[in-house]
């Protein structure tokens, strides 16, 4: 059965194509392997079209069809962000004959559009106090790293054998350490003559991820167990700590209030979205079942 959202029978090409878009977006960024995910991106797409196909009827019905200079005006931006209409059909697949199918699709867009500027209104303006808030209510993105500060002995082994002694070797001054011996006074008996024994502070993202789940698991004092990595044997101790702090209200004050109307209006699209599906009629492939 195909899907029927208030009498209307949308094609199943139209959800294919949504699925097909969503999947290559995926894939070009490296997030997909095979079909692991399309399931997911099958029900992502069945929203989509969902959404898209209530909005624009709900646009027909409070505001009628899409004025023609409109729909004309947008059709020719469409292909001037191609930079030519040679460009648009080669990049996009569409050819001259697609002329009717090309107005429909950016017709669909034009009404999501309209509808969504005449429910949603002008945004809104957001005090000082209203984007301190938001600050504090999304704190992750508006703070500081935490950075750990390390102390760092390094053997790198010639051969297996080698090897095998690296690890026996920092396992002893493992222990030694816990004992009270001297951190830097290890190095120097250990290590090459150019090592070098504190690593300074540093934040996630800046060493070998392996390394990090270690020093950044640990507390100030604390002296790690073994750790190997594609370079050799190592072993830490954390001497000292960052935590996050808030960033600058005053530098961040511009993001902050582009982001807060960015969450405002997505809000604001699934309350509208809410409401139009809670009086509609919805049959979808999967379910066959009607919603009220």
């Amino acid at each position: 059965m195909p899907l029927v959202i208030n009498g209307e029978e949308v094609d199943d090409r139209v959800v294919e194509e949504e699925f097909d878009a969503i999947k290559q977006h995926h894939e070009s960024r490296g997030e997909v392997v095979c079909c692991d995910r399309d399931p997911e991106f099958r029900q992502r797409a069945l929203d989509h079209v969902v959404n898209r196909t209530l909005l624009r009827q709900e646009c027909l019905r409070l505001l009628g069809e899409n004025p023609e200079a409109e729909l004309d005006q947008a059709v020719a931006d469409l292909k001037a962000q191609h930079g030519s209409d040679e460009d648009f059909y080669r990049n996009t697949g569409y050819t001259p004959k697609q002329e009717d199918q090309i107005r429909q699709r950016v017709g669909e867009t034009l009404a999501v559009t309209r509808i969504l500027d005449h429910l949603l209104g002008p945004d809104p303006d957001p005090t000082d106090q209203d984007l301190q808030q938001f600050q504090l209510d999304h704190i992750e993105s508006y703070q500081t790293p935490e950075e750990v500060r390390t102390w760092h002995l390094y053997l790198e082994p010639m051969g297996a054998e080698d090897g095998y002694h690296c690890y026996q070797t920092l396992r002893k001054a493992r222990h030694e350490l816990q004992a009270g011996a001297d951190f830097e006074a290890k190095a120097k008996e250990i290590c090459r003559p150019d090592h070098q024994v504190d690593l300074g502070f540093y934040r996630q993202g800046t060493m070998l991820r392996e390394l990090e789940v270690v020093t950044f698991s640990m507390e100030i004092g604390e002296i790690s167990p073994v750790v190997s990595s594609h370079f050799g044997f190592h072993l830490f101790k954390v001497v000292d700590r960052k935590p996050p702090v808030p960033l600058p209200f005053a530098e961040l004050r511009e993001e902050l209030a582009k982001q807060y109307l960015q969450v405002w209006r997505e809000t604001k699209v699934q309350e509208i979205i809410s409401q139009l599906k809670s009086r509609s009629t919805i049959v979808t492939p999967e379910l066959e079942e009607a919603h009220h």
